[in-house]
């Protein structure tokens, strides 16, 4: 189980432009809550708004809980077997921040949690209504 190969491999699969490999590196509340149709959207949101990843580099940053990953975090993983990451990510038109959580399941590590993060000059409107799409929580069909 390594937390940093499968961190570093979401990053490579993304500059590959290999959508669904970054997407299987997520785990099992991600994928139920995000469709592949729906990451795969975004991502290409994101190279039309901001163009390719030209690099990534690890931030060391405190630690500190990301907003909204409490509900994705598997029941039995204690806070110790939890990874954070932070990477800061050059496109060819933007610099944004990616956090990554991770967290074990059936003998690997998997992303558990992502959020994106930076300057307000890159989040364009189309970017933000992806992201909101993205993270919404899904309404439940018995309350109106």
């Amino acid at each position: 189980m390594d937390s940093d190969r499968t961190a570093q491999a979401f990053f490579n699969d993304l500059q590959r432009s290999d959508h669904e490999a970054a997407y299987d590196l997520f785990g099992k509340g991600l994928s139920q809550r995000i469709s592949f149709d729906q990451f795969d959207q975004f991502m290409k949101t994101i190279r039309e708004h901001w163009g390719r990843i030209e690099s990534d580099q690890t931030e060391n940053l405190p630690f500190h809980q990301r907003a909204g990953e409490e509900d994705f975090i598997p029941l039995h993983v204690t806070p110790e077997q939890v990874r954070r990451y932070t990477y800061d990510v050059k496109f060819e038109d933007a610099e944004m921040n990616f956090d990554l959580t991770l967290a074990p399941s059936d003998g690997t590590y998997k992303i558990v949690w992502f959020s994106i993060w930076g300057s307000s000059i890159y989040m364009t409107p189309k970017i933000q209504e992806k992201i909101e799409e993205l993270f919404a929580k899904p309404v439940d069909p018995g309350k109106s």
